[in-house]
C-alpha cells in the first residue's frame, strides 16, 4: 500500500507550487501555529512576512494603495457607489442627527433657543439637569480610566516566571509611555470621548498608525462622522461604515508625497459647507463659531470607507470560483474625496498571514447604556424628557415673575399724555398733563399672579428625580451615620451605585478592545531591533517581540469601582481587617494598598523595609511549649545537680550512709554499672572535712549518724501528715 507523505508530514509540500505552499502554510500557522511548521516552512513563511511588509516605501507590501492597479473605469464606478452608500446611510438616520443637535442645544450652551419664542421678551433659560449629570459623570470617570501612572495595566497569561514579568513590565510602561508622553492629545482625546458618551450614548475612537506624524495614534472620532447603514448591529457585522474625515489641502499633499495617497491633480476645496452635518452647525454654534468662506478655510471631505468588496482588477480572489451567487468579496478601506469624486486610496483590510481574510477593526464603539440597536442609549434618551420638562417649568416660572413684577395692561386711546409710550425705569417719576383722575380711567392694569407655588414645587419634584437617577452614590452615602462602621458605608456605596458600575464595565470592556488593538499596531511598526525611550529616572527598551500572546493588556481602571470614595472605603475596610487579624492579612500589604488608593506619589519611601511576618497563633505556642520544657529541663537538672552535691557532701562525711543509699537506689530499680566507689572503704579512712554551716530552713544540718537521720526523717514525714 502507498503512503502519501505529504499527507503524513505537514513539512512534506511541492515546492514547485509556491502559491499552494503559502496557502498551506497559513492554513497551517492559523490551526496549530508556527510550532507545527518544519525549518524549512518557517522559513518560507518567514520570507512570505518579508515580502508583505508593512513599513511605507515597499511598493509590493500587503498594506500598498491598490488604486493604481485598478483600472479607471472601476474606480469610477468604485466612487460613484461609495457616495450613494454614505448619502442613504445619511438619510436612514436623521432622526438621529437631529435629536443630537437637540441633545446640544438641551446642554444651554448653544445661542440657539430651546423652544420657540412664545412671545417677545420670554424667558429661554435652559434648566441644567442634563449639564450636572453629564458633568457627574465625567468627573467620575476620567479620574478612574485615566490615573496619573497611565491607563493600561498588564497581566500575565499562563505560568508565572521572572521573565515573563518583566515582559510584562515592559509592556505596561511602553503603553503608558505611548498614551501620556508620545501620543499627541492622548488624554485630550478621552476626555472628550467621556464627556460626549453620556450625552449621545455612542461615541468612537479610531486606532491607527499616522504616516505623516510617524506614530501610532488613537483619536476620537464625533459620532455624526461616523456612519453606517441601516441595517448595522455591530461594527464586526456591518457590510460597510464610513469615517468622514476633514483635512486641509496641504494635508493631502503630504499624503500624496509620502505614498499614502494616489498621486493625482487634487483641486483645493471651495465648498465645505455641502457635507457639514447638522450636528457639526450645532457644535458650531455653541462655540460662537460660523464657518466663512474664504479659501484658505476650506478643507477636503475624505470618505474613509471599510467595506466587503470584489474588484475585477486586483487578484486577492484570483483563485477563488465564482459561485452562482457571484464573486467572494474581501474587506478593503477605500478613501475617496467626496468634492471631487476621486479615489484617493485602496487598501487591503486583513493581515498578511491571516488565510481567512477577516477583517481588522480600527474603532471602538463606546456605549454608555446598551440600545435596542446598533446605537447605545445616552442620559439624553435617559433623562431628555425630565430635562425638557424641567426647562419648560423653569421657564414658566420666571416668565411668571416677570409679569408679577413689570405689570402691563390696557390704556384708552383718548388718554392726554404727551410723547405717546413712555418707558420709566425703576425710581423714576414724570410729569403728565393729566389729573390722578383721568389717570385712573385711562389705564387698567392686569391683575397678573405672582409666580405658582404648584410650579415650583413640579419643578422641585423634577429636579430631584434627575439628580436621583444620577447621583445616587452621593445621596445615600450623605444619609450614613458619620460614626457607622465602613461596611455600612460600603454597602451604602455600592447599593447607590449599581447603575453606573454596569456603564463603567462597558467602558472597561471597550478600553480593553482599544488597548489590544494598540498593542497590536505596536507590534507591527516598532523597528525589529527595539526602541529606546526615556522615562523620569530611568532608560528602558520595548523589543516587538514583548507584544506576544503571553502578556495580555488590560484597562488599569477597576470596572466594580466607579469613584475614589468607594476605594477610599475598600482600602480602609482591608486597613481595618489587617489591624484586627495580624495573623491573617498582612499589615503591611494593607498599608500599602491604602497609600495607593490614596494615590500618594512614590508611596514606597514612606514604607520602612521589609521585615519578616510576625508568627502564626500555632508558632507561638509551640515555641512557648518548647521553652516551657526546656525551663523545667533545666529546673530539674539544677535540682538533680544540687542534690548529688548534697549526697557526695554527706557521703563524704558520713560514710556509712553509703550502704543505705545504696540500698534505696537498688530498691527503686537503679541498677550499679560497676563505676568507682563513690564512698571510701573502711580499711580507708578518709580525712575529715570541716564542714560549713547549713543556715538554710529547707536544708537540715548533717545528722551525726545515719540512724539518727533517717529516724529524724520519719519523724518529720509523721509531723507533716505525709505518714
Amino acid at each position: 500500500m502507498m503512503i502519501d507523505e505529504t499527507e503524513q508530514v505537514p513539512g512534506l509540500i511541492d515546492a514547485d507550487d509556491q502559491s499552494s505552499n503559502i496557502e498551506f502554510i497559513l492554513s497551517v500557522v492559523a490551526e496549530a501555529g508556527t510550532d507545527a511548521l518544519t525549518p524549512e516552512e518557517l522559513a518560507t513563511y518567514q520570507e512570505y512576512l518579508d515580502e508583505q511588509s508593512l513599513g511605507e516605501g515597499n511598493e509590493g507590501g500587503h498594506y500598498e494603495n491598490l488604486a493604481d492597479k485598478i483600472s479607471e473605469t472601476e474606480l469610477s464606478k468604485l466612487a460613484s457607489e461609495v457616495i450613494n452608500w454614505v448619502t442613504w446611510d445619511e438619510e436612514s438616520r436623521q432622526d438621529w442627527e437631529i435629536r443630537e443637535a437637540k441633545g446640544i442645544r438641551m446642554l444651554g450652551v448653544s445661542d440657539k433657543n430651546l423652544t420657540k419664542e412664545r412671545f417677545k421678551g420670554c424667558s429661554q433659560v435652559v434648566h441644567p439637569l442634563l449639564a450636572e449629570a453629564i458633568m457627574q459623570f465625567h468627573s467620575r470617570a476620567i479620574a478612574e480610566i485615566w490615573p496619573p501612572e497611565g491607563p493600561v495595566k498588564t497581566q500575565v497569561l499562563g505560568d508565572l516566571s521572572d521573565e515573563i514579568t518583566a515582559q510584562a513590565e515592559r509592556v505596561q510602561d511602553y503603553l503608558n509611555y505611548l498614551y501620556t508622553t508620545q501620543m499627541p492629545d492622548g488624554f485630550e482625546e478621552v476626555d472628550q470621548m467621556l464627556f460626549r458618551l453620556p450625552l449621545s450614548g455612542s461615541c468612537f475612537k479610531k486606532h491607527f498608525y499616522d504616516p505623516v506624524e510617524e506614530s501610532i495614534r488613537s483619536v476620537f472620532v464625533e459620532p455624526s462622522d461616523f456612519i453606517v447603514p441601516y441595517s448595522a448591529t455591530g461594527l464586526r457585522t456591518a457590510s460597510r461604515f464610513t469615517y468622514r474625515v476633514r483635512e486641509s489641502h496641504n494635508e493631502v499633499l503630504k499624503k500624496i508625497k509620502i505614498g499614502y495617497y494616489r498621486d493625482v491633480y487634487v483641486a483645493k476645496d471651495n465648498n465645505e459647507s455641502l457635507d457639514y452635518p447638522l450636528v457639526r452647525e450645532e457644535i458650531d454654534s455653541s462655540e460662537g463659531k460660523t464657518p466663512t468662506s474664504a479659501e484658505d478655510h476650506q478643507r477636503h471631505t475624505m470618505l474613509e470607507m471599510y467595506l466587503d468588496y470584489a474588484f475585477e482588477s486586483i487578484d486577492d480572489s484570483k483563485d477563488e470560483h465564482e459561485m452562482k451567487g457571484g464573486k467572494v468579496s474581501y474587506p478593503y478601506q477605500v478613501i475617496i474625496d467626496r468634492d471631487t469624486s476621486t479615489v484617493m486610496r485602496v487598501q487591503r483590510n486583513w493581515k498578511p498571514d491571516d488565510p481567512k481574510k477577516k477583517k481588522r477593526i480600527y474603532f471602538t464603539h463606546y456605549k454608555f447604556m446598551p440600545g435596542l440597536g446598533f446605537y447605545g442609549y445616552g442620559l439624553l434618551h435617559l433623562i431628555g424628557g425630565l430635562a425638557g420638562a424641567a426647562t419648560g417649568m423653569l421657564q414658566a416660572f420666571m416668565d411668571s415673575a416677570a409679569f408679577s413684577n413689570m405689570q402691563g395692561g390696557f390704556r384708552t386711546r383718548d388718554s392726554r399724555i404727551q410723547g405717546g409710550d413712555l418707558a420709566l425705569s425703576p425710581g423714576e417719576w414724570r410729569e403728565v398733563d393729566s389729573s390722578y383722575e383721568e389717570l385712573q380711567k385711562a389705564f387698567f392694569k392686569v391683575p397678573y399672579n405672582e409666580p405658582s407655588a404648584a410650579v415650583f414645587n413640579v419643578m422641585q419634584y423634577l429636579d430631584e428625580r434627575g439628580q436621583r437617577f444620577v447621583g445616587t452614590t452621593e445621596s445615600m452615602v450623605g444619609e450614613a451615620n458619620n460614626s457607622a462602621p465602613v461596611g455600612t458605608t460600603l454597602a451604602l456605596i455600592e447599593q447607590g451605585s449599581k447603575t453606573f458600575t454596569s456603564i463603567h464595565k462597558r467602558i472597561h470592556e471597550a478600553c480593553t478592545k482599544e488597548y489590544r488593538f494598540v498593542a497590536e499596531l505596536c507590534a507591527e511598526y516598532l523597528p525589529e531591533e527595539g526602541y529606546p525611550y526615556l522615562m523620569p529616572g530611568a532608560s528602558k527598551q520595548i523589543m516587538v517581540s514583548d507584544f506576544d500572546d503571553r502578556v495580555d493588556v488590560i484597562p488599569v481602571s477597576d470596572p466594580n469601582i466607579i469613584s475614589s470614595t468607594q476605594r477610599m472605603v475598600q482600602g480602609q475596610a482591608i486597613l481595618d481587617l489587617a489591624t484586627k487579624n495580624p495573623f491573617i492579612i498582612n499589615q503591611r500589604k494593607a498599608v500599602e494598598n491604602m497609600l495607593k488608593v490614596m494615590r500618594i506619589p512614590k508611596h514606597e519611601e514612606f514604607l520602612n523595609p521589609d521585615q519578616p511576618p510576625p508568627p502564626s497563633p500555632d508558632e507561638m505556642l509551640a515555641k512557648a511549649q518548647v521553652e516551657k520544657l526546656a525551663a523545667e529541663t533545666t529546673d530539674i537538672g539544677i535540682k538533680s545537680m544540687y542534690s548529688a552535691i548534697q549526697a557526695g557532701q554527706i557521703i563524704a562525711t558520713v560514710p556509712g550512709v553509703a550502704p543505705i543509699a545504696d540500698a534505696i537506689f537498688a530498691s527503686a530499680g537503679g541498677v550499679d554499672k560497676n563505676g568507682p566507689p563513690i564512698a571510701p572503704s573502711p580499711e580507708q579512712p578518709m580525712q575529715q572535712m570541716p564542714m560549713p554551716t547549713n543556715t538554710n530552713p529547707m536544708n537540715p544540718a548533717v545528722p551525726q549518724s545515719p540512724e539518727i537521720g533517717v529516724n529524724a526523717g520519719i519523724e518529720t514525714m509523721r509531723n507533716d501528715g505525709v505518714m
